[in-house]
């Protein structure tokens, strides 16, 4: 049995050791340990006496069966002393130390203790030997034959199991045999490995590392032993676990006292440049890479580095100008590759650029700040690694503040390149700073600003929100609420828009930009900025709106623009000028006053009270406009033009009253002609008219002059297309009466060689002649049914009609057509399909169907059906299987002289579809048409049965 230890043992006394301890008495395979000879398996030594007499120290260690009570004291008294050593120190090599030299040469010959590192790799960290000239040779046989934690024989059976091993003796010959022409295994028999014990070093369900002991002398260890030494490694593990965490907590200090440092040198830095470099130093002090680089991203997709340090010119070139074309994948997460192999399967298309740069791990940390990726970290090592938790989330909380400090930095830059600008623009330009001191309650503003507000022009501090009574009625509201508000919240930068009302009543547009700061208390103490007069960019955007909006008021009343001009008047006033007034040209000449608009109520009212009136100055420029056709500018006028402008007394009253200071008038030409003059005026306090408004009103009176020529072509139009529906119906008429007596001549004949038994060539010749009356009587009967479309006199006759006997009737009578064009004929009609219609009409569109499959399905049968939908409409569907149309004819198959084949091969006016369409959208019905090449044409007619539910037909085309 064991002996007892100090501590309590894990396991119940009296019962027999686990499967995995090997006792001095059990045959098994011996094996020689990773790291201390190799895995070389022996052939089971002999059974061991339990008697075995080792030499030992003065103080024996040994346990065997027949123990004294002086050797159990000397092991009670080791373990309280190793517990005292190991207890002393948190230190992790001080630890590992004075572990072996606990136990040798007490309790072993020589030893070696072995961890498992993060990156789940068996290093070496500590031996001992008798004699110590021989510890070299322990660490180098480890450094010839590393150790691994996945292997399956010796230190790696122990890591792996969490099990003891005991050796108790290595057969000499055997071993010999086995490990010849291994030098490693020869050292480790030389150092003396004739009786070995392997312990795990377990601590919180977790095993630490491996301690191997060694002796030169065959049998020295058994089961007591092996106790001894797993209670040693016991305590061993749990200073060496104390040790760790203290070196964590230790590592955790001074990554927290880094990352502090950091934060203080990222608020001192002000530049890209200098964030960059702060970060580059901390990492690389931090993380014992051997390369860092800090690269920024532009708005393009590619790199600029910032900061560089390791790596070669390529390799900065590829960062900036990558030659494939590839810029490198940027991810939120952070990418940790503990080798080469796991960085070119994440980027493949990066390889060779990671093999020329070598192997080991890698690192790419974005820097993420509040919005968006401002660039990347990226590190490299020049052996593989792991990374472990606590060193990602340090380095990611370097990169995240990294991130914070660029864009402080690109922050800190827009405002010194605004700050800049607003420099050079107030030494060049009309602008002006303030500055808004809300301890004192004083509002400072400088010369500028003040001459801008056409105040003395000298600085000035007034009480705050003395700007506020400056602004426009309008705009007011808003600038006041955002001006509260700036003075309420946190500090930050600030823009806005507004108008002004100058000493003089003039309005001006402004642009303030500012910034807010804070007091010691967080509360807003100040708020500086500077305004910029934006008044010509809006008087831009004025004009170019009052464009837009003229030309879509002009485009909705193409038919009749004088309609449209008071709308387009009334924009101008609203938009740039005081008042506008439009003339157009009489027919005898003269100019009449169209319209006109004022932007003030009551002068808009006396305007509209003086259109009728035609008085005129001699030097009025509308008139010197319309007789010249060159624009007429008087940026300013005085008290003598306006005698000269004025006609009569009262004339000139109206002009004093309107005091005009700029008048502007623009002739409306079109094709040569004036067409009239559009004429603009200012009066204070709005400004007056300078060259840029000349250029508007011109663009404006092109688009006046466009539309209302393009109106009086529509209106010509319009009557040309009048006069010709008319001529085609009178002329329709006209024919019809000819054609009528010539049809009852033919008829005439007919009976007369009919009576007289007279046949032969005259006969053939008559009929020949009666078909081309017919034919013409056809083609006059389409022309006057398209005069009554276009005129709208198309006059329907609704009564009871049977679908079903009108289209019997209908192919009856077209069975001749038939026979000719060689087309059997289908029926599939029911009994009786009645419905308000007119007879006549409907039959002519049964008729034009019908011809139409005739003439373009010859030489195949056409199918005729008829029927009642779910919504009670009768349809009735004609098919053929004849050449078919071609789908870009499709919609215009029903237009007028449309065609979809060619007229040459078979002759037509292209008129019957469009007819028999106008006829049944006039019922209220419509026509479908579902078609393809070579497959025929399925013409659907479908007519609703009640005159109540047809549609109202669409207007006659013109």
């Amino acid at each position: 049995m064991p002996e007892p230890s100090i501590e309590p043992s894990t396991e119940p006394a009296g019962e027999p050791p686990p499967p995995s301890a090997v006792t001095a008495n059990d045959a098994v395979p011996v094996s020689a340990l990773d790291g201390m000879g190799g895995a070389v398996a022996l052939e089971p030594a002999p059974p061991a006496s339990t008697e075995v007499a080792s030499p030992r120290a003065p103080v024996s260690l040994a346990g065997g069966r027949d123990a004294s009570a002086s050797g159990e004291e000397g092991r009670f008294a080791f373990l309280a002393r190793a517990g005292e050593v190991l207890s002393s120190s948190l230190d992790e090599p001080t630890v590992l130390r004075q572990l072996a030299e606990l136990v040798v040469p007490g309790l072993a010959d020589w030893c070696a203790v072995d961890l498992v590192t993060p990156s789940r790799t068996v290093v070496r960290r500590a031996a001992a030997h008798r004699d110590p000239a021989l510890v070299p040779s322990v660490y180098a046989i480890a450094e010839r034959w590393a150790p691994r934690e996945d292997g399956s024989l010796g230190v790696a059976q122990v890591l792996d199991t969490g099990q003891p091993r005991l050796i108790p003796e290595v057969p000499e010959e055997a071993f010999h045999e086995l490990t010849r022409g291994n030098a490693a295994l020869g050292e480790t028999w030389r150092l003396g490995c004739r009786s070995v014990m392997q312990v795990p070093l377990v601590a919180r369900g977790r095993v630490l590392g491996c301690l191997s002991l060694m002796s030169g002398t065959a049998g020295r260890f058994g089961e007591c032993d092996l106790e001894l030494a797993r209670e040693l490694a016991r305590r061993a593990a749990l200073s060496l676990d104390n040790a760790l965490l203290y070196g964590e907590a230790r590592q955790a200090q001074a990554r927290t006292a880094r990352l502090q440092a950091v934060t203080a040198a990222l608020s001192r830095a002000a530049s890209e440049d200098a964030v960059a470099q702060v970060l580059a130093r901390e990492v690389w002090e931090a993380s014992g890479a051997t390369r860092v680089a800090v690269l920024a991203l532009e708005e393009d997709g590619l790199m600029r580095p910032l900061r560089v340090l390791g790596y070669p010119e390529d390799a900065l070139a590829s960062f900036t100008r990558p030659s494939d074309g590839v810029a490198l994948d940027i991810r939120r997460e952070a990418g940790w590759f503990g080798s080469l192999e796991e960085f070119i399967a994440r980027y493949p298309e990066h390889a060779e650029l990671a093999r020329r740069q070598g192997a080991g791990a890698r690192a790419v940390v974005p820097l993420w700040g509040e919005t968006r990726v401002r660039g990347l970290l990226l590190l490299a090592w020049p052996e593989p690694r792991v990374f472990p938790d606590s060193e990602r989330a340090f380095l990611e909380a370097l990169a995240h503040q990294c991130a914070q400090a660029l864009e402080r930095s690109a922050l800190y830059e827009a405002l010194r390149e605004r700050t800049e600008r607003l420099r050079q623009a107030l030494v060049t330009g009309d602008m002006g700073t303030w500055r808004l001191d809300l301890v004192r309650g004083k509002e400072l503003r400088d010369a500028a600003l003040n001459h801008m507000l056409d105040l003395p022009a000298v600085d000035s501090a007034v009480p705050v929100g003395d700007l506020l009574e400056h602004l426009h009625p309008e705009d007011r509201p808003h600038v006041e609420a955002e001006f509260h508000r700036y003075q309420r919240e946190s500090p930050g930068f600030f823009e806005l828009e507004f108008r002004v009302i100058r000493r003089d009543g003039g309005v001006r547009w402004l642009h303030s930009v500012g910034q807010s700061f804070a007091g010691p208390d967080g509360k807003v103490t100040e708020l500086t900025g500077a305004m910029a007069d934006v008044t010509r960019r809006k008087e831009a955007e004025e004009r170019l709106q009052l464009l837009l909006d003229a030309s879509r008021v002009l485009a909705l009343r193409l038919d009749d623009v004088e309609e449209a001009l008071p709308e387009v008047a009334r924009l101008v006033v609203d938009h740039v000028a005081t008042g506008c007034l439009v003339d157009l040209a009489a027919p005898d000449g003269t100019l009449r006053r169209v319209t006109a608009a004022h932007r003030v109520p009551e002068h808009d009212a006396r305007l509209h009270e003086a259109l009728g009136g035609t008085g005129r100055g001699p030097a009025h420029p509308a008139l010197q406009c319309f007789h010249t056709g060159e624009v007429c500018f008087l940026s300013r006028l005085d008290a003598s033009r306006c005698d000269d402008v004025s006609s009569s007394a009262a004339h000139r009253a109206l002009v004093d009253r309107l005091a005009p200071t700029s008048v502007l008038s623009v002739p409306l030409r079109a094709r040569g002609r004036t067409l009239g003059v559009i004429t603009l005026f200012t009066a204070e306090p709005q400004r007056a008219l300078v060259s840029a408004d000349v250029a508007m009103a011109e663009e404006l009176a092109l688009r006046l002059s466009v539309a209302l020529e393009n109106a009086r072509l529509f209106h010509d139009a319009q009557s040309a297309v009048r006069l010709r529906d008319e001529f085609l119906s009178v002329a329709s008429h006209e024919l019809k009466t000819p054609l009528t007596s010539l049809i009852l001549q033919h008829n005439l004949i007919g009976r007369a060689l009919e009576t007289a038994g007279t046949s032969g060539p005259v006969t053939g010749r008559l009929n020949t002649a009666q078909r081309q009356v017919f034919r013409l009587t056809a083609l006059v009967d389409n022309l006057l049914d398209v005069s009554r479309l276009s005129l709208g006199k198309l006059a329907l006759e609704r009564a009871e009609v049977d679908l079903v006997q009108l289209t019997r009737d209908a192919v009856e009578r077209l069975e001749d057509v038939f026979a000719q064009a060689r087309c059997p004929i289908e029926l599939e009609l029911p009994r009786t399909l009645t419905g308000q219609w007119d007879a006549l009409r409907l039959d002519q569109v049964l008729v034009n169907l019908l011809t139409n499959a005739a003439k373009y399905g010859a030489g195949h049968p056409v199918s005729v059906r008829a029927g009642v939908d779910a919504r009670d409409e009768a349809w009735v569907e004609v098919r053929d299987e004849g050449i078919g149309i071609e789908a870009d004819a499709l919609p215009r198959l029903f237009g007028r002289f449309e065609r979809a084949v060619s007229e040459r091969h078979y002759g037509g006016m292209g008129l019957g579809l469009y007819i028999s369409r106008q006829i049944v959208e006039a019922l209220g019905g419509r026509i479908d048409v579902d078609s393809q090449p070579g497959q025929g044409a399925t013409f659907t007619l479908r007519l609703p049965r009640n005159a109540a539910e047809a549609r109202p037909p669409p207007p006659p085309e013109l």
